[in-house]
C-alpha cells in the first residue's frame, strides 16, 4: 500500500510532489507535467532492454 501512496504523491520521473490540480497521468504513473513525462520516456528508451 505504501508504494501506491508514493506513486500518487510523487512524480515518477523526478520524484517531486505532485499537486492534484497539475498532475499528468500516463502509462499508469503520475508525472509533474508533460515535459517531465517526455524526459522519463526518453530516459527509459535509452536504457537497453534485457
Amino acid at each position: 500500500m505504501a508504494d501506491q501512496d508514493e506513486a500518487l504523491k510523487n512524480c515518477a520521473g523526478c520524484k517531486k510532489a505532485v499537486v492534484r490540480a497539475k498532475r499528468y497521468y500516463r502509462n499508469g504513473k503520475y508525472y509533474c507535467n508533460q515535459n517531465c513525462w517526455k524526459k522519463a520516456k526518453a530516459a527509459a528508451g535509452a536504457q537497453p532492454a534485457e
